[in-house]
């Protein structure tokens, strides 16, 4: 593994599913704040990563040097020290690996080989880029979205080859090797997408908000000089009644919990455990002791003061 090799101000293939919205971890509106924030010279903390990363970096010549194995590929490449450039395209690419395919691939899930598309490929000198993925999860019959494909496609873009792999190691025990050809359809889409991000990316034009939090990240500040927005009928008036009314009935239901626990820990006193029938079911109420760490002292570093916008709405309803 080398490392992170494509400039931190360039759309990378590895963001590729989150510039699509298709990223469970992070929204379209984050990596356009990270962007903008870095062309005004404000570039976040480097990430060190973690335990799984760490582990995905050791496994990574073994899943490129096994899933070569598979296919009957030559001439690997692993610890590739360049990123790749489109042609056109302000996008960039770090391989894992690469390799020369030797004849005809088929399908064949029994040894965890699948070819996407068809039966088979015939990868005969043909060149061909592997994305490795190390992951927890259970094995899968075609990896997520984030897990490789679109990533893929972006490299396969960027290194102008025909041919991909992505090589996904499951559980630390079971390889499963997905064979990809260039998609002109996903392709194009890549290249919209990012047209598109780089012109948000002047105009600072945000996405349509992914969830809650997103809003912080694309309305960060307050406009102090803006009056108070007047809501008709419609849309918004509706989301409001709805939160008005979602928001009563948590505290209703938060108080009825509070009165019950109460209630259920009176009774029952020093007993850790006490069992009933609700609704025809066996229940069974615990109230154990739990352990906790003995911790050093810590003392908190100092923080500058700072102004941010709160998490969340705040409703306030006048009395008549």
């Amino acid at each position: 593994m080398v490392g992170k090799l494509t400039p931190d101000n360039l759309m990378s293939a590895s963001r590729i599913p989150q510039l699509l919205g298709l990223s469970p971890y992070a929204t379209q509106n984050q990596l356009l704040s990270e962007m903008i924030d870095h062309d005004e010279g404000k570039a976040p903390e480097p990430w060190e990563g973690n335990e799984l990363t760490y582990w995905g970096n050791v496994h990574e010549g073994a899943i490129i040097t096994r899933a070569a194995e598979l296919l009957g590929l030559t001439d690997v490449e692993v610890d590739i020290n360049e990123p790749y450039f489109h042609a056109k395209l302000p996008l960039a690419a770090s391989l894992d690996g690469r390799a020369v395919g030797t004849g005809i691939v088929r399908n064949d899930p029994s040894r965890g080989i699948f070819v996407r598309d068809g039966e088979y490929l015939q990868l005969d000198g043909k060149t061909v880029v592997i994305e490795a993925k190390s992951t927890q999860a259970q094995p899968e019959d075609t990896p997520p979205p984030w897990r490789g494909p679109f990533q893929l496609q972006a490299q396969m873009m960027c290194a102008e080859a025909d041919y991909g792999i992505v090589a996904v190691l499951y559980r630390g025990s079971e390889l499963r090797v997905w064979l990809y050809q260039a998609d002109l359809a996903t392709q194009s889409n890549i290249s919209a997408a990012i047209t598109d991000f780089e012109n948000r990316r002047v105009k600072k034009d945000w996405y349509p908000l992914a969830n809650p939090e997103d809003g912080n990240v694309a309305f960060r500040n307050v406009d102090d000089g803006a009056p108070p927005l007047a809501v008709e009928d419609g849309e918004v008036q509706d989301a409001i009644e709805v939160l008005v009314e979602a928001k009563r009935l948590k505290k209703e239901c938060e108080q009825s919990i509070a009165d019950a626990e109460t209630v259920i820990k009176e009774y029952m006193g020093n007993h850790e455990e006490a069992r009933t029938v609700v609704d025809g079911t066996d229940t069974i109420i615990k109230w154990p002791m739990r352990n906790t760490r003995a911790r050093p002292e810590k003392i908190t570093p100092a923080k500058p003061a700072e102004r941010v916008r709160q998490n969340t709405l705040t409703i306030k309803e006048l009395k008549q």
